[in-house]
């Protein structure tokens, strides 16, 4: 089973994804082969900004935490 195929299971929930300096927190929207997508809000006024999309490439990915419901 590939990274991919592993995350393809955890479309609509909430997950952090720790890359070498920056860690997002979101709904993961999608997975392609070699990248997904997750819905964030921004860090410091989390309740007032506008949701973004943040594509990620899965190689600089160093770990992703499902977080459960």
């Amino acid at each position: 089973m590939s990274f991919s195929e592993l995350l393809t299971g955890f479309i609509g929930r909430t997950v952090e994804v720790f890359l070498t300096n920056q860690v997002y927190s979101g709904v993961l929207l999608s997975v392609d082969d070699c990248l997904f997508t997750i819905q964030t809000s921004g860090p410091y006024y989390y309740y007032y900004s506008p949701p973004t999309q943040v594509t990620i490439i899965a190689d600089a990915v160093q770990y992703v935490r499902v977080i459960t419901p």
